[in-house]
């Protein structure tokens, strides 16, 4: 693992920022193109607002993640306040920032009479690009590391989060090799579904991935009923958007099915 890249005085260049940092931009590029290729509108309005919704979106995702992170691991940092708030260390509630995000993002397109559906759409594929390079970041940190098992194609001999070497689950790559195929199926399925179906989609096949890789994980977590708590956490995201997906196909084949009707009526 290299959780520092280099080093300018008392500065620390962390690779952990850096990943997050190159997947944010690449991300950001990506609904950008999007954006300006598309002709559809959301609501009433077309895509030239999303950037005020995005920075809205990930200002509220940064500061209540680090707040929930910062609170579960009180025991750590009630003796290191100062650290608490140096983001660029790493420590960022996952399951905080995405729920806070996406009411954040609810509640503006509220205000916006904008299609949260249809604006959850375009960021759909960025959402993968930068958990690819969310999980990248933890490989390079040693975050999110597997718990120990035996050699296989699956394992490697690698560090915890304290530096302690063990053949462990390789949790991070298999992070990002989930959200890369998540990326080429929501890539496949941009132009044969809604932009609402498309977010749900997303969510499902992010979250699923990520409840796939909580198995194996070897970090400390709270654990329910023998469960941990984000494998439970990402499986409510996972089947929410389930939901989410079929009400969306079922209310669009009901528009579909009635649209002839309505113009026969209006004739």
């Amino acid at each position: 693992m290299y959780p520092i890249l280099a080093r300018y005085g008392s500065f620390l260049f962390y690779s952990y920022t850096a990943a997050m940092g190159a997947g944010l931009l690449l991300a950001l590029g990506l609904a950008w193109r999007q954006a300006r290729r598309s002709r559809t509108a959301i609501g009433t309005h077309s895509y030239e607002g999303w950037p005020d919704a995005v920075i809205v979106g990930l200002a509220v995702a940064l500061v209540v993640g680090r707040v929930l992170f910062v609170a579960v691991n009180w025991d750590y940092y009630q003796d290191n306040l100062d650290e608490s708030w140096l983001l660029w260390q790493g420590g960022i509630s996952y399951h905080g920032a995405v729920l806070t995000g996406l009411l954040a993002l609810w509640v503006w397109s509220r205000l916006h009479g904008v299609s949260f559906g249809a604006l959850g759409g375009l960021l759909a594929l960025p959402a993968a690009v930068w958990s690819a390079f969310g999980w990248l970041a933890c490989y390079l940190d040693g975050c999110a590391y597997g718990r120990e098992t035996l050699i296989g194609p699956l394992a490697a001999d690698l560090p915890d989060n304290f530096g302690v070497f063990a053949v462990r689950y390789q949790t991070q790559l298999m992070g990002v090799a989930l959200s890369l195929l998540a990326l080429a199926l929501l890539w496949w399925a941009r132009r044969r579904m809604s932009r609402t179906a498309l977010f749900w989609t997303a969510l499902f096949l992010l979250s699923a991935g990520r409840a796939a890789v909580d198995v194996v994980r070897g970090d400390p977590m709270r654990v329910i009923a023998g469960l941990r708590l984000d494998f439970v956490a990402d499986a409510t995201l996972a089947l929410a958007a389930v939901l989410g997906l079929v009400v969306t196909l079922w209310r669009n084949g009901i528009s579909r099915h009635d649209a002839p009707n309505r113009a026969t009526r209006d004739t």
